[in-house]
């Protein structure tokens, strides 16, 4: 059996995350522009989960906050997006 370089497969699983990540964040958009703004906020917080310094999840999942009502977490989300910029 080939052994596998650790290097090539955490670059692999970057790569993956990243593409992952963007596919999350379009989704959530979608749901968001739907009016379907808790699914759009599950989307956001994976993309989140698979890159905990994406400012542009951050600030999509606020926005999607306030239309929930959330108004401190919205607040909590822009300052993590503006940290993360």
């Amino acid at each position: 059996m080939k052994k596998r370089n650790p290097l090539k497969i955490s670059v692999r699983q970057s790569i993956l995350n990243k593409v992952d990540k963007l596919f999350y964040n379009s989704e959530g958009v979608k749901k968001a522009d739907g009016c379907k703004f808790t699914e759009a906020q599950e989307y956001f917080t994976k993309a989140i989960e698979l890159d905990s310094e994406d400012s542009l999840s951050y600030f999509n999942r606020a926005t999607v906050k306030i239309n929930l009502g959330d108004i401190v977490g919205a607040k909590l989300d822009f300052a993590l997006s503006e940290r993360f910029k």
